[in-house]
């Protein structure tokens, strides 16, 4: 629920949802942001009343379904961020106006998302110039990065969207914690920059183990 609060908030932001029907069926549809809320509302009433009519059930148990959504437990990957999240990172391109952003995604699934804003105003947008990204092994985890080598494409390519259909600065790309990427420009020199890792406190309880101490690297 709370993702796809985020979610409306930031494409519809003067939109008041009336029920979580409302809440579930706009985050998930790209709608025109320049609809108004009553056109917004008569697009959801009848989205409901053909799902209502398609599953042969009555507006409560499909509300009720939709609460049981919303109130499960989410790792979204791709949620763009806002002020105030933790473990956003924003690092300049060289010869650049621009930043790559790193920001969270999955825990569980160890997947860390990036996009391009502007250095100066940190507005999100799309691929502002002509570059290749590459996953590379990270030479100090090289076991463990040898299978995410190769050429990364944003979310939206990976899906068959073209570049001209993706909604400014809604382009993102999906990466994984502690993998290493070469950006490649023509004329100048790559950035290669490495995803920082999140540790999962709890896995193992060490208040009761005698705990060795050596080197992470030699």
């Amino acid at each position: 629920r709370h993702y796809c609060l985020r979610v409306i908030r930031d494409k519809h932001p003067d939109f008041e949802p009336r029920n979580d029907w409302d809440i579930l069926k706009l985050a998930c549809t790209h709608k025109d942001r320049s609809l108004s809320q009553v056109e917004l509302y008569a697009w959801l009433d009848e989205t409901l009343a053909e799902k209502v009519k398609v599953e042969r059930s009555t507006y409560e148990r499909v509300l009720e379904s939709v609460s049981m959504q919303l109130d499960e437990e989410a790792e979204p990957t791709g949620i763009k961020p806002v002020p105030g999240d933790e473990n956003v990172f924003i690092r300049p391109i060289p010869e650049s106006e621009y930043s790559i952003r790193l920001f969270p995604g999955s825990v569980s699934a160890a997947e860390y998302c990036m996009d391009f804003v502007e250095t100066a105003t940190g507005k999100a947008v799309n691929s502002p110039f002509e570059y290749e990204l590459y996953g590379v092994e990270n030479p100090e985890m090289w076991w463990l990065t040898s299978t995410m080598v190769g050429r990364i494409q944003s979310i939206e390519a990976a899906h068959g969207i073209k570049q001209e259909d993706i909604l400014p600065g809604e382009e993102r790309f999906v990466l994984r914690d502690g993998q290493s990427c070469m950006l490649v420009r023509p004329r100048e020199k790559p950035v290669f920059f490495t995803v920082p890792m999140r540790g999962r406190p709890g896995v193992v309880d060490m208040s009761n183990l005698h705990v060795l101490d050596l080197p992470k690297f030699v």
